[in-house]
């Protein structure tokens, strides 16, 4: 996992071009609480949807948080969430206390300042201080959910597909393929750096692109 964050979103994206595969990126409207956005680990998924209801408490996102394993990649799938939140500042301590390695979130998060200072890395779709309590609450956890994508209106994410999050953004890799993108995320990584180093060299663009095949 960690040479594929080594690597970057970036090459993973570009293998799975390479293999004819539309990359399953999420949407660029999903954006960083705080200052770290570098995470990797295997998804657990949590969905919910919309509803009116005068309930004083979400059972069923509680006891999905107290489920996650230690390194786990929660990926939030709001569905026809909007204008509330997932979750804040006490559920957010106890997915950190857990030791997920960040958080995916299709919706919106509260208690910014508290995230910013509590180190776990959280990407967002919105901020927002209203609460999901009667307005939104979650259906089920650990089953496969559609989020936003970037290149298709959702991207299906199966709990234990692999999701990889820097500084340009998520891709999620099915845990089918994990072995086989890895195996061709080193090979394109290290062409990079010899490309890189010549083109830092003086070679020209076009006879870089003769020689490595990829720009």
């Amino acid at each position: 996992m960690e040479q594929l964050l080594k690597a970057g979103t970036a090459v993973i994206a570009d293998v799975f071009d390479s293999l004819g595969v539309l990359p399953p990126v999420l949407a660029d409207v999903i954006a960083p609480i705080g200052s770290s956005t570098r995470f990797v680990g295997p998804a657990y998924t949590v969905v919910g949807a919309s509803v009116t209801t005068a309930e004083t408490g979400d059972r069923a996102k509680l006891a999905a948080i107290d489920g996650m394993p230690h390194g786990v990649v929660p990926v939030w799938a709001g569905t026809d969430i909007h204008g509330v939140c997932c979750f804040g500042d006490l559920l957010a301590e106890a997915m950190h206390i857990r030791g997920c390695a960040g958080v995916v979130v299709d919706g919106g998060v509260r208690d910014i300042g508290y995230l910013r200072e509590l180190g776990l890395p959280v990407l967002a779709r919105y901020r927002t201080p209203a609460q999901a309590i009667g307005r939104w609450k979650v259906s089920a956890h650990q089953v496969p959910v559609q989020v936003r994508g970037g290149l298709q209106d959702w991207v299906t994410v199966t709990p234990g597909d692999l999701v990889v999050a820097d500084e340009d953004g998520v891709i999620v890799i099915p845990a089918n393929d994990v072995q086989r993108v890895q195996d061709l995320v080193i090979s394109w990584a290290g062409t990079e750096e010899t490309s890189r180093a010549a083109i830092r060299d003086g070679m020209p663009l076009l006879t870089a692109l003769e020689q490595f095949g990829h720009l």
